[in-house]
């Protein structure tokens, strides 16, 4: 389904995984999103310079 939102979560789940080293593939497999989504964020991660925030209140 084109353009469909996903959730916040999701996103974050994303960027864990991806900065934990799994790949595109198994990232959209646990997910249940498409490669292409999980690539489009990894991509707006990359080119913002997102980082992990380790310090939480």
């Amino acid at each position: 389904m084109a353009n469909k939102q996903i959730d916040m979560r999701k996103i974050k789940r994303i960027f864990k995984l991806h900065t934990s080293g799994v790949s595109k593939r198994r990232i959209s497999q646990q997910l249940g999103i498409s490669r292409n989504t999980v690539a489009k964020y990894i991509d707006f991660f990359k080119r913002y310079r997102l980082t992990a925030y380790e310090g939480r209140r």
